[in-house]
């Protein structure tokens, strides 16, 4: 059982503008589904309105202060990151949660979170309305880092970065 946190971001940890992705880098979009596939994700109401479905073969849970809020048949709604965190800690003992947007559930996850696989893209986005927070580094350790040059199905050089809480 562990809470993780995956983002991907530019260099000015930029993650999205007018609630979508900066970039669909290939690699980063595969690493996603294989590390969240058949876990639970939580993510906000921005985030799952812009993918426009549940993700598939995930448990999603859907994060919004409105109390009338309604996902599609087979996600969940919980209106605080804290109760997202109690039920899980008190239901789950196999099955990983990984915190996948937005901003604002980013911020409240960072002081949870075991794990960090962030994905950095190699540039500098113009365009940029929704950041990632910034964090304590002395909080956390590199257990891997991996360098991948741009090609014909990501466009720009990225890193893989997982951190672990020390």
């Amino acid at each position: 059982m562990s809470i993780n946190l995956i983002v991907c971001h530019d260099r000015s940890g930029g993650i999205g503008y007018n609630n979508s992705l900066l970039s669909h880098q290939s690699e980063d979009l595969k690493r996603f589904k294989r590390l969240t596939l058949n876990n639970y994700v939580l993510m906000g109401s921005k985030t799952y309105e812009s993918i426009g479905k549940l993700l598939p073969k995930r448990h999603n849970i859907i994060l919004s202060r409105n109390k009338k809020y309604k996902v599609a048949p087979g996600g969940f709604v919980r209106h605080s990151f804290e109760e997202v965190i109690k039920e899980y800690k008190l239901n789950n003992n196999e099955q990983e949660l990984f915190i996948c947007g937005g901003s604002d559930v980013y911020k409240q996850a960072i002081p949870y979170v075991d794990k960090m696989y962030i994905t950095i893209i190699d540039h500098k986005f113009e365009n940029v309305d929704s950041y990632f927070p910034e964090f304590d580094m002395d909080e956390w350790e590199t257990v891997d880092y991996e360098k991948h040059p741009a090609d014909e199905n990501n466009e720009y050089d990225y890193w893989f970065i997982t951190y672990k809480r020390k």
